[in-house]
């Protein structure tokens, strides 16, 4: 996988797992547990990691080795 293709991949993820924290914050499934859940341990790291390895792409990509 080229590293275009890779940061392509990384800000799509990173947009659509944070459009789930927006309606975790302004729609009424909040009140859901499993979908709580869901928001603190998946969705929340996930946005994280995404924004800082798209953030910080080329050192990162470094420190794992992709090309």
């Amino acid at each position: 996988m080229t590293a275009g293709k890779l940061r392509i991949i990384l800000r799509w993820v990173h947009l659509i797992v944070g459009l789930v924290l927006l309606c975790y914050v302004y729609s009424p499934f909040s009140k859901y547990p499993a979908f709580c859940l869901f928001v603190k341990f998946i969705a929340v790291p996930v946005v994280v990691l995404s924004g800082i390895w798209v953030w910080k792409f080329v050192p990162i990509n470094k420190f794992l080795r992709i090309k």
